[in-house]
């Protein structure tokens, strides 16, 4: 059975148990394994609220921390307590799936963004300027060769095996990342190397393909065809090249949204290769998102 989830961000507000409740009926109709996903910024009240509902959970790592985990550091004890803490949370909600981006190009603690601070807030507080694309530019320049790189990458595999080793009972997806701020983790190549679940963000790898020159839907099916890749973040990007490059950002737009992507191909590809767990991503996600989903599906 395909394991299909919402992020709870769309659940948040005055609509948000009568949306919930629509999007789960319409996921009982098409027999999926219907979830929410809490995201990063959900505050306890909201993982309280969500739970009550009984619906299944799974975790966008981490909840209610301060900082990220960055497996490529050169110091893990922080790392390690507060994943700790967050599998006792996960263990209490029955929440056996979770998502993080753990791969960044410092040894500095990365905050965690939500709660009051943007992404770009926290970020640049781990801005190394001589390993962005241009002067001024949050993107990441070419700096995969790099012997630092190759520490770091070797480093995340270590800890990702430490990870899978200490905590059995959670199965722990490593997101493609968003390429800005030194964030590692952006092309096949090196997710496929850390050898441990995948998370495919399809805005992140648009957006990815785009600065490093490569096929969107290619790059993808090197992603699937590791046969490591166990749940995809779906969402449609606005970006498209009548937007200069350091224009570009992240996408969370609901799937009917027009995009250039070829989206249809992307989950088509994911499922031929056995992904089993489609996360849509969209921060109002709505049953209009499930419906297009199913669609595509057939």
């Amino acid at each position: 059975m395909l394991r299909v989830e919402m992020t709870s961000t769309a659940f948040r507000g005055e609509e948000g148990e009568g949306n919930l409740e629509e999007c789960r009926a319409f996921a009982e109709q098409c027999n999926w394994d219907f979830g929410v996903q809490l995201h990063n910024t959900a505050r306890a009240d909201e993982i309280t609220r969500l739970a009550e509902t009984g619906v299944r959970l799974s975790a966008h790592g981490p909840l209610n921390a301060p900082f990220n985990w960055n497996l490529a550091g050169e110091h893990q004890e922080a790392v390690r307590a507060s994943i700790a803490e967050n599998v006792e949370l996960f263990r209490r909600l029955g929440i056996d799936m979770a998502v993080f981006h753990g791969f960044f190009m410092t040894d500095e603690p990365v905050p965690a963004f939500g709660h009051g601070r943007s992404y770009d807030e926290c970020m640049s507080e781990i801005l190394r300027p001589e390993l962005l694309w241009k002067s001024g530019c949050r993107l990441n320049g070419n700096f995969f060769d790099l012997p630092e790189f190759l520490q770091r990458r070797s480093r995340v595999r270590e800890n990702l095996a430490w990870i899978t080793r200490e905590y059995p009972d959670v199965t722990f997806c490593i997101e493609n990342d968003f390429p800005a701020y030194g964030a590692g983790n952006a092309l096949s190549e090196t997710a496929v190397a850390l050898k441990h679940p995948l998370c495919v963000d399809s805005s992140h790898l648009w957006m990815s393909c785009r600065l490093y020159g490569r096929d969107f839907l290619t790059e993808a099916r090197k992603f699937f065809s590791s046969g490591m890749v166990r749940m995809l973040h779906l969402h449609a990007s606005k970006y498209d090249d009548s937007y200069p490059l350091e224009n570009w950002s992240d996408g969370h737009l609901p799937l009917t949204y027009p995009n250039r992507m070829g989206l249809p191909q992307f989950v088509a590809a994911a499922i031929n290769a056995g992904v089993g767990c489609i996360v849509l991503e969209i921060v109002h996600g709505s049953v209009s998102d499930l419906q297009c989903l199913a669609s595509w599906l057939g």
